[in-house]
């Protein structure tokens, strides 16, 4: 068993912003500094401390201090490195070398995924953190997801707007998500699908989730994709939300899968690719087909 580090309990474990690199922990600071370009610094910086996650009865899982720091062209992350005397690890990311965004806002647990290239190599970036912290974190993601979007973007004469009639139809829960963590400022709301949770049945009394409540949204630059966690008949708290920037959506495919369909979207930049799939259930399938052909123009 991994021997895991003291680490502090309560408010000392949630994320605090900082304002400048020599304010970071020492390990930190060299990293970035050694990272970032001279004339590279960054806006906004967020620091998430040591973290000690539950794993069994018997262990827990270690997560060193980490920070993201969000500049003008994309976002750093580093970490401080699982064993003394090492370097601390620096993963830097261009906003238009991101492939996807994704970020779970359960209860008082987030994660944000960063997919994207770096160094030429498909690279996968994750923070965890406590959501008491997520308004210091949006921020600097405001400021990222528009560097993801390229110069894609959809328009058309009769583009709807976020008081389109199939928004104000949604669950209370899924348009606040929307609002709240789903439309950056200045984005435009197309159109919406929404796909309620899907059910594998056994026979007459069992059955098994499929999927959990899922809403697609697609924006002048991106779909966004927000999806509950399956708990089965629990009721879900929270969100799951995927950026997906038009820029590298090259193309989807609906697969038929028992009664259901399989939506497969493509992700790709400079060569290389990623999928991101979502279970619909036949109508929602055609609608979203209707949707991407109303405003698709041949973009990709």
């Amino acid at each position: 068993m991994s021997k895991i580090l003291p680490v502090s309990r309560g408010i000392e474990t949630h994320p605090y912003l900082v304002s400048s690199l020599a304010e970071l922990p020492s390990s930190l600071q060299v990293a970035a500094r050694q990272a970032l370009s001279p004339t590279e610094q960054p806006d906004h910086i967020f620091m998430v401390p040591a973290q000690s996650f539950f794993r069994s009865w018997l262990s827990r899982r270690y997560v060193p201090p980490q920070a993201l720091l969000f500049t003008a062209q994309g976002v750093l992350h580093v970490q401080e490195a699982a064993s003394p005397g090492e370097p601390a690890p620096a993963t830097y990311l261009q906003g238009d070398d991101l492939l996807y965004i994704q970020l779970h806002l359960l209860l008082l647990y987030g994660r944000l995924e960063l997919v994207g290239l770096a160094n030429g190599a498909l690279t996968r970036v994750v923070v965890e953190f406590n959501t008491v912290g997520f308004s210091m974190l949006q921020p600097g993601l405001r400021q990222l997801l528009p560097l993801t979007w390229g110069a894609i973007k959809l328009e058309k004469s009769d583009a709807l707007d976020r008081t389109l009639s199939e928004f104000d139809g949604l669950p209370l829960k899924f348009k606040n998500g929307l609002r709240l963590y789903g439309l950056q400022p200045n984005e435009r709301l197309l159109g919406v699908i929404f796909q309620h949770r899907l059910w594998k049945r056994y026979g007459r009394a069992l059955q098994h989730q499929v999927s959990a409540n899922t809403l697609l949204a697609l924006t002048d630059h991106e779909l966004v994709i927000i999806e509950e966690e399956k708990t089965g008949w629990k009721n879900p708290y929270g969100w799951i939300l995927t950026f997906c920037p038009l820029a590298c959506l090259k193309e989807f495919e609906t697969t038929p899968e028992g009664a259901w369909q399989e939506l497969q979207l493509r992700l790709a930049r400079k060569g290389v690719e990623v999928d991101r799939r979502v279970k619909l259930g036949p109508e929602t399938a055609l609608n979203w087909q209707a949707l991407w052909s109303r405003y698709h123009m041949g973009q990709n």
